[in-house]
């Protein structure tokens, strides 16, 4: 499972819609709405542990995902349960020159805004990955044109 920043996970692309993601990974194990903004839908998929957002107001497009499989890779490198300074230097050390680190009571998050990208951390190793879609701008992200539901 290939993490391509700005682009997916493996055949996941940012700027799918909805009915594509099922034509391309199935039907999720759980669909649920966010209760506390409904423009968003969260797709779950518990054997590949991927959670991916719909966002509603952008035509039922991917914008988000969430992965926590431990055969995520990049570049050929495993990501999940491995040290999380070894991923950030080694890894994405020619992608990524600051991280913003956010501390919590017993996990962090690091985070690259420039390719939206975020490494959860519990116990040194990273547990989790979240992408986002690019932006093209400040208020638009840029989506794919070759995308057309079938």
């Amino acid at each position: 499972m290939e993490l391509k920043l700005n682009i997916g996970i493996e055949d996941l692309k940012f700027g799918m819609f909805q009915k594509m993601v099922y034509g391309t990974i199935g039907i999720p194990d759980k669909i649920q709405e966010d209760e506390e903004d409904s423009d968003n839908v969260y797709l779950e998929y518990n054997n590949q542990k991927l959670r991916l957002t719909i966002y509603k107001n952008e035509d039922n497009r991917l914008g988000y995902i969430y992965c926590a499989s431990p055969q995520l890779s990049f570049n050929g490198f495993k990501i999940i349960d491995q040290d999380a300074d070894s991923i950030k230097n080694e890894v994405f050390g020619d992608l990524v020159k600051k991280w913003e680190i956010e501390e919590y009571d017993f996990w962090s998050t690091h985070s690259d805004d420039d390719n939206w990208l975020t490494l959860n951390v519990e116990f040194g190793k990273v547990s989790s990955v979240e992408i986002g879609a690019p932006w093209k701008n400040e208020e638009e992200y840029d989506w794919p044109n070759d995308l057309t539901i079938s």
